[in-house]
């Protein structure tokens, strides 16, 4: 008779194979989705090399069917492993759970509901309205099968009275899980400024929400980071971090910023580690910090000018060919004769002689030539 464990690999397999049989490339949106993560692998990870994006992005595709199934899967949270400073499970004082999007991240909570603790989730409004039900679905089958009595609550990120919320729940003694890394919705919007906080995030900074730090100090409470991830054996581990306990009399700005930056230095091992298991990948680019533009091309001699594929992809899109700006995340709607000429640049005579010299110099402006 087959284990628990075994039964469970045996459903991700399946799961395997089904992904297998998909032909992802034809899939609509698949191209411009795969090279915005592929532009974002290069800007925070450069070291892993274009060649290898692919894969990875396939991976997270499948890793996002694994995370679905563990929602759905009452016994996946009684097969997680459990490492680092995780006594502070035990306790029942509150804490703010400070987690990523990196593995099956919805476990902690189905793992802390577990273990007795009130929770209270905070999660941006659409992703409560995708993943909202199932979670309070999940939480109600561990409560009836367990017979437990602890408070789930969970809290949209958009709403006015959010924070305030938070607040009084803290103070009632239920803990806070909440995602660091954000989500396409929480993204930077004109106008807030004030509420982010720029920390230092791979080869880049990026702007991170600083309401985590502020509720901390505000209520005295210590901020737990955790990090989930899957081995290669497909063991969902759950690994805690000594708190973070705010220094009430301190500067509040100051700890906002000190708090979110070992935050992300906490997560940084892990995603070196199992890149193709983080969602962020996805939408990080709406938190990179503007970088001044590099005119790094302009001392070069363009008598024979190539394509700065380095910067640049081509892509063929239903409506019309796309020049997709890596660095600066724009897109371009160009003709066919423009894409076919980029693409076959070794064997044209002079540029500037077909497309004219306003377009030449644009594009050399753009960097589109080097």
């Amino acid at each position: 008779m087959l284990t628990t464990r075994q039964l469970y690999r045996q459903e991700l397999a399946r799961c395997r194979q089904h992904f297998d049989r998909v032909d992802l490339q034809r899939e609509r949106g698949y191209l411009m989705k795969f090279t915005t993560f592929s532009a974002n692998i290069e800007n925070l990870m450069p070291s892993i090399p274009r060649q290898q994006h692919e894969s990875l992005f396939q991976e997270l595709l499948l890793q996002q069917i694994f995370t679905k199934f563990d929602q759905q899967c009452l016994t996946a949270g009684d097969l997680v492993k459990l490492r680092g400073e995780y006594s502070a499970l035990k306790g029942n004082k509150p804490n703010i759970y400070c987690t990523y999007h990196l593995g099956s991240y919805r476990l902690l909570t189905s793992v802390l509901f577990r273990q007795g603790v009130d929770c209270v989730l905070l999660v941006g409004s659409n992703m409560n309205q995708v993943q909202g039900d199932g979670m309070i679905e999940h939480i109600e089958g561990l409560r009836q099968k367990h017979g437990l009595t602890n408070v789930f609550r969970v809290v949209e990120t958009g709403s006015p009275s959010a924070g305030l919320t938070i607040l009084r729940e803290l103070k009632a003694g239920r803990s806070l899980i909440v995602y660091v890394d954000g989500s396409p919705e929480t993204a930077p919007e004109p106008g807030e400024e004030q509420q982010f906080l720029s920390v230092r995030f791979g080869k880049r900074r990026v702007l991170t929400r600083k309401g985590v730090g502020y509720l901390s100090h505000a209520a005295g409470i210590p901020i737990v980071p955790v990090v989930s991830y899957r081995q290669p054996d497909l063991t969902n581990v759950l690994h805690f971090f000594k708190p973070i306990r705010p220094i009430i009399q301190s500067d509040r700005d100051m700890y906002c910023r000190e708090v979110m930056q070992q935050l992300y230095d906490a997560f940084w091992p892990y995603l070196v580690k199992y890149p193709e298991q983080w969602e962020g990948w996805n939408y990080i680019h709406s938190f990179l910090e503007p970088e001044l533009s590099r005119n790094d091309f302009f001392s070069h001699s363009l008598r024979r000018p190539i394509f700065n594929e380095q910067r640049y992809t081509l892509c063929d899109l239903e409506q019309a060919p796309i020049l997709f700006d890596r660095r600066l995340y724009q897109t371009y709607e160009i003709t066919e004769d423009l894409r076919d000429l980029l693409l076959n640049l070794n064997s044209v005579d002079s540029v500037e002689d077909i497309v004219g010299k306003e377009i030449f110099s644009e594009l050399v402006e753009m960097e589109v030539l080097h």
